[in-house]
């Protein structure tokens, strides 16, 4: 029954686009945990899909990229790690109508 209906029901449509959004669920999860742990985390969109799972071999196992996200520590000679972060002010960022 279930794949009959995820796979070649009314479902099979929008089941890829779905199962895409799932992903996002865990990347927070992700975020959050790294956070706490202290590890830092970069996520990352935009890159070449279509490239990214050839090097990994996903296509050839049924599998796709929907995220990506870089894990590790920073060096301890980070000389960026300690400075001011920049903000701008809201007026020049956000424009009313």
């Amino acid at each position: 029954m279930m794949v009959g209906d995820l796979v070649k029901g009314p479902r099979s449509a929008w089941i890829q686009e779905w199962t895409a959004r799932q992903t996002y669920l865990a990347l927070g999860n992700l975020l959050t945990s790294a956070a706490l742990l202290g590890v830092d985390a970069c996520p990352m969109e935009g890159l070449d899909v279509a490239r990214y799972d050839d090097i990994l071999g996903l296509t050839a196992n049924g599998f796709g990229t929907t995220n990506v996200c870089a894990l590790g520590y920073r060096a301890a000679d980070d000389k960026y790690a300690d400075l001011k972060k920049v903000r701008f002010p809201n007026d020049e960022l956000i424009e009313h109508r």
